[in-house]
């Protein structure tokens, strides 16, 4: 049985167009925090680009925004509309060439 290398699995996983990490876990069999350690570290490497997408309140207010609850009020905690960003952020990955 040959051992599972990590990294070149992350980097496989990329290649064959693994886009979350959820699917390079069951691609490669890795645990997901192993898979999430492995791209941490391609990334520090400079293997991977992570590049944050831009996110932050709607111009429509806390009523446009898909984290508002149902009756407009906001849902990631603030008192109302911001120009911080808030709530999850979504992070794109891909291999550097």
């Amino acid at each position: 049985m040959s051992a599972v290398r990590p990294l070149n699995a992350v980097l496989e996983a990329f290649e064959r167009g693994a886009s979350t990490l959820d699917e390079i876990a069951t691609r490669t069999g890795l645990r997901r925090d192993v898979v999430l350690a492995a791209v941490d570290h391609l990334r520090r490497m400079g293997r991977l680009e992570a590049r944050e997408m831009t996110a932050g309140c709607p111009s429509g207010g806390c009523g446009s925004c898909a984290f508002a609850h149902g009756d407009g009020t906001p849902g990631c905690g603030a008192s109302a509309a911001s120009l911080q960003r808030r709530g999850p952020v979504l992070v794109q990955l891909s291999l550097r060439r």
